[in-house]
């Protein structure tokens, strides 16, 4: 096995545990917004920001360590080669969503559910963060897309 094999390996893995930890945490909170039961949603809070943390991020980290390491050492792929920079754009933008708005949202969602708190106002900040988290999906399988039909070679 090659080096290349071995970064191909930990960037699909990092995308995988993305888009996979993603859409669990979206149908864990559409269930959770349906329930009348302030518990769950102070649950959902508290697992949001465990798995954020410790999943999600090394994740991220993951795809785009080991996705410029691929370019780097691959002499065959450049930074101005379309697919990588629509790429690149594409992490760009569901890393921004991720880290200023759902983060905002889960904070604004943990700080909220850390005393006694209105069951509307939480259902909104969580319907917030599960769009905003579509969003993010659709970047993502954008770029899965792109990965895999790498446009412009």
């Amino acid at each position: 096995m090659t080096l290349l094999t071995w970064l191909k390996f930990g960037h699909i893995l990092g995308a995988m545990i993305w888009i996979g930890g993603g859409v669990m945490l979206s149908l864990i909170g559409i269930r959770t917004r349906q329930s009348e039961d302030p518990h769950y949603i102070r649950e959902f809070s508290r697992t949001l920001s465990y798995v954020g943390l410790r999943v999600l991020m090394p994740a991220v980290i993951s795809v785009l360590v080991f996705g410029i390491w691929m370019v780097l050492a691959f002499s065959a792929w450049q930074f101005t080669q379309l697919w990588i920079l629509l790429a690149l754009g594409a992490f760009a933008l569901a890393f921004l969503i991720g880290a200023v708005y759902l983060s905002r949202i889960a904070l604004a969602l943990d700080k909220l559910t850390a005393t006694d708190f209105d069951l509307e106002t939480a259902r909104d900040l969580l319907n917030r963060w599960i769009v905003g988290y579509q969003i993010v999906l659709i970047v993502l399988i954008f770029a899965v897309w792109d990965m895999v039909f790498k446009p412009g070679i």
